[in-house]
């Protein structure tokens, strides 16, 4: 955990936020979610904003965390596929969870401002 835990919350809770407070982690999972196996072009492109570097830190991050699974295939080539554990595939209650919740707070379309006349 990266700041130290509160006494007054549940650590399961902290934990969890740990995980989804760091950037694209909770894109990341909802991916490979709604995807199943994919190698890391196919992340690449489905998390386009995504850099490179960044994508495979958050990949090494969510695996040493057992929620993703770095699958190796032998070859030639050899590929790489990642995928959820049985942990990370329980991301998919907090996912709707989330996605109830945002839908509460679907942002109002914004208006153009209307000049005046001069």
């Amino acid at each position: 955990m990266k700041h130290p835990p509160s006494e007054h919350l549940c650590p399961w809770f902290q934990t969890a936020m740990d995980v989804l407070s760091k950037p694209w982690n909770g894109l990341l999972l909802a991916t490979l979610h709604s995807r199943g196996p994919l190698r890391f072009s196919e992340l690449r492109q489905g998390l386009s904003a995504m850099g490179d570097r960044m994508l495979s830190a958050r990949l090494k991050e969510l695996e040493a965390r057992g929620l993703v699974l770095r699958r190796v295939e032998p070859g030639p080539p050899v590929r790489v596929a990642y995928e959820l554990t049985p942990g990370g595939r329980g991301f998919e209650d907090v996912a709707l969870a989330l996605s109830g919740w945002g839908q509460k707070f679907k942002p109002a379309t914004p208006k153009r401002a209307r000049r005046k006349p001069a």
